[in-house]
């Protein structure tokens, strides 16, 4: 019975695909809610994550906004859509654009590229964030990658100088933001 079974099994599964227009159309009857990325024409839902998940995400938020604030500019954002490519818009985790590349913001996806992605790993994106989300990014042009894994409690930082790892206890400084330390205590709090 095994054996027949297994030989009525087809060999890969087809996942349905969209165009760019489709998306868009689907995301504007939505008002820009609807929980779903595009990716390569993939739809790809996103779903809603743990409290450790959204308190590192929301911890690295306001370090950045904190950053920016005073005088240095540029726009922090919070799980927007941004058109990666055509076919590709991605939600990070938070983006942030210096002031000369500063997008105009109104419905629908923001088309210029971040400086800064951070995405947050949780059990449900980790699979699309390592694989082609972070691909994604880099072939798009973004400065920096941060990764932040909540269970390690570590930050990946990718940049054009290569990865590199910042663990419990140290302090992450980015040459693309000049002044800003980010202590990973206080982003993965205490245990």
């Amino acid at each position: 019975m095994r054996g027949d079974y297994a030989n009525r099994m087809p060999l890969a599964v087809k996942h349905p695909r969209l165009s760019s227009d489709e998306y868009e159309a689907l995301q504007a009857k939505a008002g820009w809610t609807a929980p779903v990325e595009l990716i390569g024409g993939e739809p790809v839902v996103t779903l809603p994550t743990a409290v450790r998940v959204s308190s590192v995400r929301g911890e690295l938020f306001y370090v950045l906004r904190g950053w920016a604030s005073p005088g240095r500019g540029g726009l922090t954002l919070q799980n927007v859509f941004v058109r990666i490519s055509e076919g590709t818009f991605l939600a990070p985790a938070v983006a942030w654009w210096s002031d000369s590349r500063r997008p105009s913001v109104g419905p629908g996806p923001i088309d210029t590229v971040p400086d800064l992605v951070i995405e947050v790993l949780a059990p449900s994106s980790r699979d699309n964030v390592l694989g082609p989300k972070c691909a994604l990014y880099v072939a798009a042009g973004v400065n920096e990658i941060w990764v932040a894994d909540p269970h390690a409690t570590q930050i990946t930082v990718v940049s054009g100088g290569g990865e590199r790892v910042f663990a419990r206890g140290e302090v992450l400084r980015s040459a693309l933001l000049p002044g800003l330390a980010v202590g990973l205590e206080a982003v993965f709090g205490q245990r």
